[in-house]
């Protein structure tokens, strides 16, 4: 069995997009001055007219750090399957944000303490029923095509994001209004507060800040190449399948960054990225397992972190009355079919964890799960109660591209039960039309969840397995269609996001982690790999996994 865990760039840039904590946080700061940028909205001219490091007085920490030596460009990689980077209404791949999260920008954060703070909002209002959420934003910022940045500009951006036909977390928001020029009010639906609307405005792509001139003037398939934005760099140059390149914004709200730009290099062969950062062309890399210990060796620093991991995991047409899987005792066969173990000895390098449910780690990880150990005969007297007592045949989707050697991991050991996996390799829109787009599928897709210390539970259920949506008494589901969505699970987590006791929220989260797996065996999960990544030692002022910036890099330098 080769020994290649798939847990590429492209996975580690959805840390980028990782919603954190389960507090609550509101500071004050008042801001004057105004900014004047003129940027016209293409990936190949800038015209800028304002003076430069014109930031905004009083912002307090937010403002440049001293310090740091100006000039260079920060290289980095990107993996490909880039399909949008500026229409956050359209079709968009899970590392898509993290390429156009250097020009814009979210109304929130959440700091290391997992609470919500401002960012181009500065102050953070929640009415004392939890039925809204105001937002004050900060005055005298613009995106660097001109357009200002104001409550006008904001509405854009969140009924985008409670309209959008892909993602759903912004459903049980009822309205954003204006108030005024500066302020705006989330209203929920049935005044009820919602966690996964109320985290996403911490940095989920479909309610990030993109400006609503660039939205307006320019159709689809322009704005999947383009972005416009409040952030601290500006789009110049985008070669789909090549690189994206992103100068700074000399007239960035907070100060002028100190590096010249960012350029994204697409390098879709791991061997060569890891290469590249070993010459010193690319001045970072997210580390694939097998990579670590030679990195080690040659005197390379490679940093690991649970704060957003990839678990692994295959997901049944459950909801498909077509597909044997729809059998629940056909899933726990599958499920006990596989050695878990023995595949995170053979593929992670001694990285990874078996898993044995979604949130794997605490404090959301449920410890009284059982799962489905390792148990062949079990496995094989399942699948005769279901009427395939010679065994049954399905197939596995996964992204053309991909390393397979999980899936053909999983292959032979499935085969030892009597469960026949065909492997079929889709391509990305393909594979997104099946989940998203109403297709559906027949079998198990291979997929992942994203929990984490640092991932509130909002997000990963919310875009992920429990998506449905509640409209007179009846749950209907949004993505992942061929999925059973159990009622009683999405009323528990309906609870949990109204519940702003963290203490009741974390044992409802558990009920639902334990119940997914127990009860419903609703997604098979293999194992998780920590995040690995190796940061050249003259890259200076980043902030990854500080989490005081939402562009880790916006004040970095190259000191070489």
């Amino acid at each position: 069995m080769k020994r290649i865990v798939f847990l590429t760039l492209a996975l580690v840039l959805l840390l980028s997009i990782s919603l954190a904590g389960c507090g609550g946080g509101t500071v004050t700061v008042t801001s004057t001055a105004a900014v004047t940028t003129t940027q016209t909205a293409t990936a190949t001219t800038t015209t800028t007219v304002a003076p430069p490091d014109n930031r905004l007085p009083n912002i307090g920490s937010l403002a440049k750090p001293a310090g740091g030596k100006e000039g260079g460009r920060l290289q980095m990689q990107a993996g490909v399957n880039i399909n949008n980077i500026g229409d956050p209404t359209g079709t968009a791949g899970p590392s898509d944000a993290a390429f156009s999260f250097p020009c814009v920008e979210p109304l929130v954060i959440i700091d290391k303490n997992n609470n919500i703070q401002p960012w181009l909002a500065e102050e953070i209002l929640p009415a004392a029923d939890g039925s809204s959420l105001t937002l004050k934003l900060r005055q005298g910022i613009y995106f660097s095509d001109g357009a200002p940045f104001n409550a006008d500009a904001a509405k854009v951006n969140i009924d985008n994001g409670i309209n959008s036909a892909m993602w759903p977390n912004m459903k049980k928001v009822k309205e954003c209004v204006v108030v005024d020029e500066y302020t705006i009010r989330l209203n929920f639906v049935d005044g009820k507060w919602d966690w996964t609307a109320v985290k996403s405005l911490a940095g989920f792509w479909s309610v990030m800040m993109f400006s609503p001139k660039f939205l307006a003037e320019y159709d689809a398939q322009y704005k999947m190449t383009h972005v416009v934005g409040t952030g601290p760099f500006i789009l110049t140059e985008y070669v789909r399948d090549q690189r994206l390149s992103y100068d700074r914004n000399d007239n960035y709200w907070r100060g002028k960054p100190y590096l010249d730009g960012i350029d994204y290099n697409i390098i879709a062969d791991p061997t060569v990225a890891l290469l590249a950062y070993k010459a010193g062309d690319l001045d970072m890399l997210g580390v694939q397992a097998k990579d670590a210990q030679g990195l080690i060796d040659e005197g390379f620093v490679i940093t690991t972190s649970t704060d957003m991991v990839f678990n692994m995991c295959v997901l049944p047409s459950s909801a498909n009355p077509d597909s044997p899987t729809a059998d629940v005792r056909v899933r726990r066969a599958f499920e006990y079919s596989l050695d878990k173990q023995e595949l995170v000895d053979a593929l992670t390098y001694g990285y990874g964890v078996a898993t044995n449910q979604l949130f794997c780690l605490p404090p959301y990880m449920d410890p009284t799960t059982v799962g489905y150990p390792h148990d062949v005969a079990k496995a094989k007297a399942l699948l005769t109660e279901a009427g395939y007592p010679n065994g049954l045949t399905t197939t596995l989707y996964y992204v053309d591209g991909m390393p397979n050697d999980l899936p053909l991991a999983m292959q032979g050991q499935l085969a030892e039960a009597g469960i026949t996996l065909n492997l079929e390799a889709v391509g990305y829109i393909k594979f997104v039309a099946m989940i998203q787009g109403g297709e559906g599928w027949e079998g198990y897709m291979f997929v992942y969840g994203f929990p984490g210390t640092t991932v509130d539970p909002a997000s990963t259920l919310g875009n992920g397995c429990l998506n449905a949506v509640k409209k007179d008494g009846v749950w209907t589901n949004t993505t992942w269609l061929s999925c059973e969505q159990p009622v009683e699970v999405l009323e528990i987590f309906a609870q949990s996001n109204q519940e702003t006791d963290p203490v009741k929220r974390t044992k409802l989260i558990q009920s639902i982690s334990k119940k997914l797996v127990d009860d419903y065996c609703q997604w098979s999960y293999m194992y998780y790999v920590p995040g690995l990544t190796s940061i050249a030692p003259y890259l200076k002022g980043y902030t990854l996994g500080q989490y005081s910036e939402f562009q880790a890099y916006t004040f970095a330098w190259l000191d070489k």
